[in-house]
């Protein structure tokens, strides 16, 4: 089940929750459902363009995509 980030254009909260692809976020402050999607920090990664992966360090460079970026 993915995480998503929302803000809310009743009350401009901003939480994440777990949705299914069927269920209906709701603000829990308001209870609103008119919200907008956010790109998440989480699904969008770093933007270091510079390292294979992203991250710095990043070596060995196999480690990439494996959790190994930075750790060494």
């Amino acid at each position: 089940m993915p995480i998503y980030e929302f803000q809310c254009r009743q009350c401009d909260s901003r939480f994440e929750t777990l949705l299914r692809s069927s269920d209906v976020a709701t603000c829990p402050e308001c209870s609103s459902e008119d919200l907008k999607k956010l790109i998440s920090a989480h699904a969008v990664g770093s933007s270091r363009p510079d390292t294979p992966c992203g991250s710095a360090p990043c070596s060995p460079a196999p480690m990439c995509g494996m959790g190994g970026c930075g750790s060494g």
